[in-house]
């Protein structure tokens, strides 16, 4: 009965879709930041790299609620960013927004508690590249962006896969930060999981909404192994 009603109102497959678009956006943006941060701690001298990367999981040391909650304030109405944020955006005559209570402040959110799940992946990667293939292929006649596309980013697909996973299934899950920063439709997969259990106490809908979370996340890691498989073989 209850994998029937899930099939049956679409707006169960509206949230599992918007699930992952926020989980790929969180992946997307983590990726985008966190390369180049982890390119510079490989790249930096071995002396300061123990300490880059002590900074990048330093925020592991407080308490995760406390870091979520830092973020109202920062994103509140009256913080000194929004107030800047909605300056600029009066010069193009666009009217104020809230950044709090928003899908923003949920995008925000996500990246900032697992960018450093990105980060430490591509760093471990990135820290074993040979220079050496990247002299070669500077004397072979390849500029900067080529040396980057032809040598540095196939041999970092390791991490970038391994990055991804580690950030794209905790957020594909995550119910602590859309409860806190975001608004009343920004309800994730996991905020209507927490509610069956919690909330209306309809524990076979929550364990039926679990399963196909499950099955998706397993199927979508089974096609990614597939996708880096066939790479790594035609390479």
């Amino acid at each position: 009965e209850t994998y029937r009603f899930f099939f049956s109102d679409f707006i169960y497959t509206q949230i599992f879709i918007k699930s992952f678009g926020v989980a790929m956006a969180s992946t997307l943006v983590c990726l985008l930041m966190a390369y180049p941060l982890a390119l510079l701690i490989a790249h930096s001298p071995k002396k300061h790299r123990d300490f880059m990367v002590l900074l990048v999981v330093l925020p592991f040391a407080s308490n995760f609620l406390i870091r979520v909650y830092a973020w109202m304030i920062i994103l509140g109405p009256q913080s000194a960013f929004s107030l800047a944020v909605n300056h600029a955006l009066g010069w193009f005559g666009i009217a104020p927004v809230p950044l709090l209570f928003s899908s923003f402040a949920v995008l925000v959110g996500m990246v900032y508690v697992h960018l450093p799940f990105m980060v430490l992946p591509l760093y471990t990667n990135l820290e074993k590249h040979d220079p050496v293939l990247l002299d070669a292929a500077q004397d072979l006649g390849a500029n900067a962006w080529g040396r980057f596309w032809k040598v540095t980013w196939p041999l970092s697909l390791p991490g970038v896969y391994s990055g991804a996973a580690l950030v794209f299934i905790p957020v594909l899950g995550m119910f602590a930060i859309p409860d806190i920063l975001g608004g009343t439709g920004d309800i994730l997969i996991g905020n209507l999981i927490k509610d069956q259990f919690l909330g209306t106490r309809d524990w076979p809908f929550g364990s039926t909404l679990s399963i196909m979370l499950t099955i998706a996340v397993l199927s979508l890691a089974g096609i990614t192994a597939l996708v880096s498989r066939g790479r790594i073989g035609n390479a």
